[in-house]
């Protein structure tokens, strides 16, 4: 945290209110953070809640789709919104003389939205279009299909966006309907950090919060079933020249004593390119343009994950070498230096990571939405510096099995080709832990 920045967390009606003041900045960044996703919809529902962040632009009861965008950005500021499977967020960034108006569009945008017929029917068309465009970037629909696998049969497998068929069944109705019952939910954070004071955020948002929040907004449980005897596996066969492949492993959520363990696996792994895999496949075998490792902790479940786009004449040398990288390092646990170096790196970005008003309005919405409180970043720096390779070495061996296991791939291989080369990932000799 800069020196001069200091963080003030109040409750008011049940919405936490958070400022993180920097005096030494020009601007302030706003985000309003609802604890609402795709994971607190029912299958009929399914892009409900990234529909509803779509229709908070086009249009309140005094403001239509154009007097809102010219609102904020014809003071001089931005406005942005996305959704994940557990919150949506709508933000905006201005000159700090703007904080006012800034509230009190992005109230309006929230909590006095018309849904117009005309406006939902116009974006659904939209919606379909990035939903194909979506699908058709391996990339982007690897995520899609890998979470299929990982949550079968649960609101986590399903598309954040919904598909083409869920999305009719969604029209100004059901939208007031599910915005009414999740957009005063108990847990909603405003979370402002820049040029102001908590004081002045204080009588702000008293005058254009709602008056009253309501219960949590529920959600279905997750359960990691027993394990199969073949590796759940998704393959979309398509004619394309490069492979694409995510390989997943189940972990514990969001409250597990081993995340900042996790981060730190991650980091060792496949975020550098002074990284395991990165080193491995890329710089001595040529075997990819890129290779990362990465990990999403939720409420009551996690995944840690492997992303990779190979050269699909190769393919089943790259899978070798990423068992043999994993099972290197299970075998034999990480250096001292390599661990040194990561923490070194995870320090530095740290730090750099929160210097501008928007990482931190980030840090804070982000620490209230999951745990109701604001981590201090300097306890959760020296939490991830106190990680040893005993502790690296006993994650590893935990999450690493087959029973937590699970693949999602895009190529030219058939089905059965994938099956057959998917073979050479093999867990089974690891202890049954499951997912911690």
């Amino acid at each position: 945290m800069h020196a001069s920045a200091t963080y003030k967390h109040t409750t008011i009606r049940g919405f936490h209110i958070a400022t993180c003041e920097m005096p030494h900045v020009e601007s302030v960044s706003v985000g309003i953070f609802i604890p609402v996703g795709s994971r607190h919809e029912s299958a009929a529902e399914n892009g409900s809640a990234h529909f509803a962040e779509h229709m908070i632009f086009k249009g309140t009861q005094t403001r239509n789709a154009l007097d809102l965008a010219i609102s904020i950005e014809g003071s001089g500021g931005s406005v942005n919104a996305f959704t994940t499977e557990d919150q949506t967020c709508l933000e905006t960034r201005g000159p700090a003389e703007l904080l006012p108006h800034l509230l009190e569009v992005m109230s309006d945008m929230l909590w006095n939205s018309t849904f117009p017929d005309e406006e939902v029917e116009r974006e659904r068309e939209v919606i379909a279009e990035e939903i194909v465009m979506y699908q058709e970037n391996p990339g982007e629909h690897l995520h899609d299909l890998l979470s299929e696998v990982l949550w079968p049969n649960h609101p986590m497998g399903r598309s954040i966006t919904g598909s083409e068929a869920s999305i009719l069944g969604i029209n100004a109705e059901s939208l007031k309907a599910f915005t009414n019952q999740h957009y005063a939910s108990k847990g909603i954070t405003v979370s402002i950090a820049g040029n102001t004071t908590h004081a002045e955020v204080l009588t702000l948002v008293e005058k254009y919060l709602p008056q009253e929040t309501h219960g949590k907004s529920p959600f279905e449980s997750f359960t990691q079933h027993a394990a199969s005897k073949s590796i759940p596996s998704l393959h979309d066969q398509r004619d394309i020249e490069q492979s694409h492949l995510a390989i997943a492993f189940h972990t514990s959520g969001r409250h597990s004593k081993n995340r900042h363990i996790l981060r730190m696996l991650s980091l060792l792994l496949g975020e550098t390119m002074s990284s395991r895999l990165f080193q491995e496949l890329r710089e001595k075998r040529g075997l990819c343009y890129h290779i990362a490792s990465d990990f999403s902790l939720y409420e009551d479940t996690g995944t840690f994950e492997i992303h990779a786009g190979l050269d699909s004449d190769r393919l089943e040398e790259s899978i070798l070498a990423i068992q043999q990288v994993l099972t290197d390092i299970l075998e034999n646990g990480f250096t001292k230096d390599e661990l040194a170096q990561a923490k070194r790196f995870a320090m530095g970005q740290a730090r750099i990571g929160l210097e501008t008003p928007h990482s931190q309005m980030s840090w804070m919405g982000d620490s209230l939405t999951s745990f109701g409180k604001i981590v201090n970043p300097v306890d959760a720096r020296n939490t991830l510096d106190s990680v040893t390779l005993e502790q690296l070495k006993t994650l590893t061996q935990n999450i690493f099995i087959q029973e937590n296991l699970a693949i999602a791939s895009i190529g030219p291989h058939t089905d059965a080709q994938m099956i057959d080369i998917l073979k050479h990932l093999d867990f089974t000799h690891q202890t049954t832990a499951g997912a911690v």
